[in-house]
């Protein structure tokens, strides 16, 4: 083991969870920057956002704008083409379509918060621990002009997302490398019974059986990326360049789709409104009770 990951093994159990999330992210960004630059990744990066007047050009989020800071900090060209995670769109609008509120969690530049907001018109709230991709969502968000449907903050924990989601149809997206397993608690599951949940599976093929085995009484789709590159065709003016600035730059992993339990949420909805109606009732006796007194 090296030394840095003995450091970094050391901080995971010292500090705490929030903060030593903040850390590995912006190490894992400037390591990623660095080789982005090194092997000229970057510099193309630019030179399509520039072709495409920084406007990505085709798929659900066609027409959204993006900055210059998020095209110059990450391999942007997929995301420009419309290609990004491109298995997800047909259940994501789908499930956009139907929800009330869309919670983005690791939601980096704002690719899929900053989308969904103009897709749908609808509320979105995104959390990513990084300042810096937090402040890129923001510019993005204003840029696109959803600024005032488009809330980002820092940290989401299970609780927070119990919360937000409570008496909701919500459409949950999350993305954050591994900390999936510690933020979709049991409890956490059973809050989301009426919601469309995406889940990005960063983990070994046990780990995410484990993970899988939580929503066990949902309807549950697993999702591959796909083999064969796209959009190859639109980069033609990279020469041959063209086929690796197309392609994820991405190991195989697989996304979770987990469906809404309409039956459940129903549930939820009949027991909010019996809750309702047992308090009014009892404000009623309290009423009655100063009356008489």
């Amino acid at each position: 083991m090296t030394i840095k990951k003995r450091i970094a093994k050391a901080l995971r159990y010292i500090l705490p969870a929030q903060t030593y999330r903040e850390l590995e992210t912006r190490y894992g960004r400037r390591e990623a920057i660095r080789w982005l630059r090194r092997e000229g990744v970057l510099e193309l990066t630019v030179k399509v956002a520039e072709q495409f007047d920084y406007t990505v050009q085709s798929g659900p989020f066609r027409g959204m704008r993006y900055s210059r800071a998020a095209v110059q900090t990450r391999h942007a060209t997929p995301n420009l083409l419309g290609t990004y995670e491109r298995q997800l769109y047909p259940l994501l609008e789908e499930a956009a379509i139907n929800c009330d509120l869309i919670v983005d969690i690791g939601s980096a530049e704002g690719y899929f918060a900053v989308g969904l907001a103009r897709l749908t018109g609808k509320p979105v709230v995104a959390f990513d621990v990084n300042g810096n991709e937090r402040q890129m969502g923001k510019e993005m968000a204003t840029l696109n002009q959803v600024d005032h449907l488009v809330t980002v903050d820092q940290w989401c924990s299970s609780a927070t997302l119990a919360d937000l989601t409570r008496g909701k149809r919500a459409l949950v997206f999350c993305d954050i490398d591994g900390g999936e397993f510690n933020l979709f608690t049991p409890d956490a599951v059973s809050a989301l019974t009426g919601c469309d949940i995406f889940i990005e599976l960063h983990g070994t093929q046990e780990q995410n059986g484990n993970l899988i085995q939580r929503f066990a009484e949902r309807d549950r789709i697993i999702l591959d990326h796909p083999k064969e590159t796209a959009g190859i065709d639109r980069l033609r003016f990279l020469g041959a360049d063209a086929p690796r600035m197309a392609t994820e730059y991405r190991a195989a992993q697989q996304w979770l789709v987990v469906r809404a339990n309409d039956v459940s949420s129903l549930r939820n909805l009949a027991d909010t409104l019996r809750d309702q109606a047992y308090a009014a009732d009892q404000e009623l006796c309290r009423v009655r009770s100063e009356i008489l007194r």
